[in-house]
């Protein structure tokens, strides 16, 4: 589903195709580097259906990745009675090729044209009580998903406010748009696993430097952003102004530890109301801790609900003891609505 083609909200997408790890890593890597077809099947992907009386869980893959990994994880929640009767999940599928608030800005509108397009009323149960759970760049995403932005990131990057900018005005609406958000409607509970809040230094490593030159910079969302700054360069702020001035941002830069938008969203933390949850892992030995993608110390964030640190790397979406404990948390919410 793409915001401009709300007919194409949502899609089926059957369980037994998550097993083709093929597919996977063609639609993980046509999502980074972008490509003509690379937006085709983005959108929300119901594996089995929607039932507007159940609660929604919303999963958010990470770079250089896809809905797939949530195999394990949507066959557990099938396997439970309870978590089955109570929830549905919905699979996001996003190019990961742009930074980390041009996909949250993606997310929402996914997420808001499939709700217009399944409950054109407006006043399904579906909607409320929403579970954001996001796996890497994706928990990064659903965090921001449930803050308030205010000023703070337009701050970052730009020296005087929207009316100011000397701009076309359509291209500043759309900039703003992107910077500036409130908490998607209905979200109550978020679960972060092996998220890089505090950004990551694989972003600036060999690899990561490869990734960034690999990941897709003709978006339109970038291309908006870089006639601003071309056409008023001086309301960049300077250390920010020659990247925007070429478009050299995509969703690797966007998690350079110093990045300045990046460094001002740390402080974005889930509005009040809204539970949030941690999970991060630790490979054994490594000093200092990691889990070879993320420091631990990255993952780790202040006011968490519960915090859930697993021996292993990155991909502990698979991990039998992050699977129980994401169904112990669902199983939590649901004895909190009682």
């Amino acid at each position: 589903m793409r915001p401009d083609r709300p007919q194409d909200a949502v899609s089926l997408l059957p369980v037994s195709s998550t097993r083709d790890n093929l597919r996977h890593f063609r639609v993980a890597l046509r999502g980074l580097v972008g490509g003509e077809h690379a937006a085709d099947r983005a959108g929300i992907h119901l594996p089995q259906g929607y039932d507007p009386a159940k609660r929604t869980l919303v999963m958010l893959h990470g770079l250089c990745s896809s809905p797939l990994i949530w195999a394990r994880l949507t066959d557990a929640i099938g396997a439970d009675t309870a978590l089955r009767e109570r929830f549905q999940v919905w699979h996001v599928l996003y190019q990961t090729n742009a930074p980390t608030i041009v996909a949250r800005r993606r997310v929402h509108d996914y997420l808001a044209n499939a709700y217009d397009l399944l409950d054109p009323r407006g006043d399904a149960p579906a909607r409320d009580g929403i579970i954001l759970i996001g796996h890497s760049f994706g928990g990064v995403i659903a965090r921001l998903l449930c803050a308030e932005s205010g000023t703070r990131l337009w701050d970052a990057a730009f020296t005087v406010p929207p009316d100011r900018i000397q701009a076309r005005a359509e291209d500043v609406r759309s900039v703003e748009d992107v910077f500036g958000f409130a908490p998607f409607p209905g979200v109550s509970r978020a679960i972060f696993i092996a998220a890089p809040h505090r950004g990551s230094p694989r972003a600036m490593s060999t690899l990561g430097q490869v990734t960034r030159l690999l990941a897709g910079r003709r978006t339109p969302e970038i291309d908006t952003l870089q006639r601003v700054a071309m056409s008023d360069p001086d309301a960049v702020h300077p250390a920010l102004r020659e990247h925007y001035r070429h478009g050299a941002v995509n969703s690797v830069t966007s998690l350079q530890v110093a990045q300045p938008v990046r460094v001002a969203s740390e402080a974005l933390m889930p509005r009040t109301g809204i539970a949030y949850h941690t999970i991060a892992a630790a490979i054994p030995g490594r000093s200092p801790e990691t889990d070879g993608s993320v420091p631990l110390d990255s993952a780790l964030i202040d006011g968490a609900r519960s915090t859930f640190v697993v021996p292993g790397d990155h991909h502990l979406f698979n991990d039998p003891a992050t699977i129980n404990e994401v169904l112990r948390i669902l199983h939590e919410s649901l004895e909190a609505v009682h």
